[in-house]
């Protein structure tokens, strides 16, 4: 699948792996007349409803993997806005949740420039330790790693702008803090403000309003963890900072955590009421390219109701016995 213009065609765009996919994950090929990026080269499963995950989903997470292998193949440069291991392949072997190991990690980063959240400043215990072994064990392998927190990098004219950290999520978040990208050229501009959630924080909102994108590229929030883990005075704010992002933005893709839930339409009512009246689109990533969502994760019950996944399929994927083909 070839990348879709936006604007006049000057910046080109193509989500690779999405909740919307069937998979945790906002990695996005971005390529210009000057420059091929990968944003967020990750994908992975998690835990949901005590049950593993379906079949389904690791046919999904495979793809997802080749996909953004396929995709990173010819890029210029990789970016990592922050260290869940759902937005960059840890240099471990996991095919339980991750589908990693050293291997795909070696030939996904080697030779390339990354630009990568800081790990000495504004994040917290977990992503600096991650960080860190990401830095230890592929220092070697890449082109150079350089720390992206608050900077512009110029690639002919192409000008790629990291706000500086903001929070995932909520102010304060135990989750620590991301970077947002803006992909800018003269003709126009696409932002992937990953992890945001909503916004839910003022500071992330401002921040996306002043760049002005063309497109934007954004995380909603966990409503699945209302009242666990979010509180319903957040979901609220996150509503209202994205009905007046969408005011102001001509093409806005909303996914990631929001679309862990089933009935994320119904609480996006009053999103898709404003874009509406603005003559704006709030998609998918999926819809972005023309397919159905297929939220795999949030139908994970009904999966395994339909067809369970046999436990001896599950020591199968423990072994590695899926990963040949991949590591070659």
């Amino acid at each position: 699948m070839k990348a879709i213009p936006i604007g006049d065609g000057k910046i080109r765009v193509l989500p690779l792996a999405f909740e919307s996919f069937g998979v945790r994950s906002m990695a996005t090929l971005v390529e210009t007349d000057n420059l091929k990026l990968v944003i967020d080269p990750g994908s992975a499963l998690g835990p949901r409803f005590n049950l593993g995950p379906h079949e389904h989903e690791y046919v999904a997470l495979a793809r997802s993997r080749q996909t953004i292998m396929e995709a990173a193949r010819g890029a210029d440069v990789l970016t990592i806005s922050h260290y869940h291991f759902d937005h960059y392949v840890p240099s471990f072997e996991d095919w339980t949740w991750t589908w990693s190991s050293p291997e795909l990690a070696e030939r996904l980063y080697r030779g390339k420039l990354i630009l990568a959240k800081d790990i000495h400043s504004n994040i917290n215990f977990s992503q600096r330790k991650r960080g860190y072994m990401f830095q230890k064990l592929n220092s070697k392998i890449v082109k150079e790693i350089q720390v992206a927190d608050g900077k512009k990098f110029e690639f002919g004219q192409t000008t790629l702008e990291f706000s500086k950290p903001v929070f995932h999520g909520t102010a304060g978040s135990q989750l620590g803090y991301v970077l947002m990208l803006t992909v800018r050229t003269p003709e126009c501009s696409l932002m992937h403000a990953s992890d945001v959630q909503g916004p839910i924080n003022e500071e992330a909102l401002r921040l996306i309003l002043k760049q002005r994108p063309d497109m934007l590229v954004m995380g909603g929030p966990p409503i699945y963890l209302k009242n666990f883990k979010i509180d319903e005075e957040s979901l609220t704010k996150a509503l209202d900072n994205m009905v007046k992002v969408v005011g102001g933005v001509p093409l806005t893709i909303i996914d990631h955590h929001l679309l862990r839930s089933l009935d994320y339409g119904d609480y996006l009512r009053p999103v898709y009421a404003e874009a509406g009246k603005q003559e704006h689109r709030v998609l998918s990533a999926s819809e972005f390219v023309g397919q159905a969502p297929q939220l795999l994760e949030a139908m994970r019950k009904e999966l395994h109701a339909q067809g369970p996944t046999e436990r001896e399929w599950y020591g199968r994927l423990e072994r590695g016995e899926f990963k040949e083909g991949f590591q070659k």
